[in-house]
């Protein structure tokens, strides 16, 4: 399908000039002389792609996009504007433009805007259809993913959730092992009984021991009444002893005693009582190291491990994180953040992040952005430093950044250094390692983009883009 684009100019000689420029590029150019109208043709026609001067009497380049963004048009927008706007198309950009153009426009250079706006948008329209398939293909109870690592978990969980073998579910810190584990509980025929969780590693023995199995009235002191215990209060449903690694050896031999018999004692209590509990036992550590090192006993291991699941970390699973960064924004958007889009920029940070702290750090990176969104767009500088390092000093940082006690010279070097590696990062992030491309955009030669790269240790394979299926 052609793309269609939109050109909004009062001045039909500008309108003429885009359409001269574009059209031999192959893309269906179409015009409106004022904002009104371009409103009806975006209501009657599919167009991929407005471009719109800034400065129109009775409604603005502004205005139109702020009717745009309000309407929720699928439409990416590009803003012209005279040498003098700079500030205010600058307003707009916050406002949801997707760029912008100076007067009078290069050839060139509107050809690389349109190129690179139409990409973004095609980004958003993969988004959009993630975003449908949320509820459907993609998700799995509380969860949502298309990596094949994790739609082989949904497979087992749907599997070994009909019986009640006890599973062992293994992984770093923030993989959702707890959301698996619900996941578990829900396919089973427990799921009428209880799901109940307890976190081990942040509880010294005796409360350990007191949580999971109850305690009698003037059984220690401060002990006034009876208190139940997890596997009570979990009889007949689920019990998911979170961090199962970080319990003492001692409380490992109670535990086990429970698991084989069936039975537990609460504290100062004589009397056995029986429970029926289905176990799901997570842990960041891995068990099996933990056996080796003689800190977790063999026998309660191989009794937790009939059924193990292991957790892929988020950086194994990178094309599940414009679903989840979705998921996110449309769980954690409001009123008052109305938040329904991820722009270019930020998705290339959210990609190009690591994750030490997996899928619960890409959620609260998500959940702050869009609490300090002011628009409907998530911009990459509302993302934490973390993920989306800040542009150098000498593009903003301020004076103070600067060492006045080091020789000018050296001081331009270092900062001239600082600008290229940071333009050179997102240049490549913007074409995905395309050394011909990142030359032609820059204006410099395939050579020299190669030189600089080697000089800043940037490798092109890693802005690669991931495949999303």
């Amino acid at each position: 399908m052609k793309r269609r684009i939109l050109t909004v100019d009062d001045q039909k000689l500008s309108c003429d000039h885009l359409r001269q420029i574009l059209e031999p590029e192959g893309y269906e150019v179409e015009a409106a002389y004022d904002g009104a109208t371009a409103l009806e043709m975006l209501r009657d026609k599919v167009f991929h792609l407005v471009v719109t001067d800034l400065k129109m009497p009775d409604m603005s380049g502004f205005e139109l996009l702020s009717t745009i963004r309000d309407r929720r048009v699928p439409v990416g927008v590009v803003v012209v504007t005279a040498y003098g706007d700079t500030s205010e198309a600058l307003q707009t950009m916050k406002a949801g433009a997707d760029d912008f153009l100076r007067k009078p426009c290069d050839a060139e250079h509107l050809r690389l805007v349109v190129e690179r706006t139409l990409k973004r948008r095609h980004l958003f329209d993969e988004l959009a259809q993630l975003r449908n398939q949320l509820r459907g293909t993609y998700s799995f109870h509380t969860m949502v993913s298309q990596s094949p690592k994790m739609r082989r978990i949904f497979d087992m969980i749907q599997h070994v959730g009909q019986v009640d073998s006890t599973v062992l579910i293994q992984g770093e810190t923030g993989t959702g092992k707890e959301l698996v584990a619900q996941a578990l509980h829900a396919v089973n025929t427990r799921r009428k009984g209880k799901f109940v969780a307890l976190n081990c590693a942040v509880l010294n023995d005796s409360l350990l021991e007191s949580e999971l199995f109850g305690h009698e009235r003037g059984a220690f002191t401060g002990a006034e009444k009876r208190k139940i215990g997890r596997f009570e209060k979990a009889d007949g449903g689920t019990l998911l002893l979170d961090e199962i690694g970080d319990i003492s050896q001692a409380m490992q031999v109670k535990l086990l005693r429970v698991l084989q018999t069936g039975t537990l004692e609460r504290v100062g209590g004589v009397e056995p009582i029986k429970v029926d509990v289905r176990i799901v036992a997570a842990s960041h550590k891995r068990l099996e190291d933990e056996v080796k090192a003689r800190r977790f006993r063999p026998d309660l291991y191989y009794r937790l491990k009939v059924v193990s699941i292991d957790m892929p970390p988020l950086r194994e699973r990178k094309e599940d994180i414009p679903l989840l960064a979705m998921h996110f924004v449309e769980k954690h958007a409001s009123a008052a953040s109305p938040i329904t889009e991820i722009d270019w920029a930020a998705m290339q940070a959210l990609l190009n992040h690591q994750w030490p702290g997996n899928i619960r750090e890409l959620e609260n990176a998500v959940k702050a952005a869009v609490a300090m969104a002011e628009g409907s767009v998530l911009h990459r500088d509302l993302l934490p430093e973390t993920i989306a390092p800040r542009v150098s000093p000498a593009a903003g940082g301020g004076p103070n950044l600067i060492d006045i006690d080091e020789r000018l010279p050296h001081l331009i070097e270092d900062l001239v250094g600082q600008v290229e590696r940071e333009y050179f990062q997102r240049v490549l992030s913007e074409y995905h390692g395309n050394v011909a491309r990142c030359a032609r955009h820059s204006g410099l030669s395939r050579r020299s983009v190669t030189q600089k790269l080697q000089k800043y240790g940037l490798e092109r394979q890693s802005f690669k883009k991931p495949k999303f299926e």
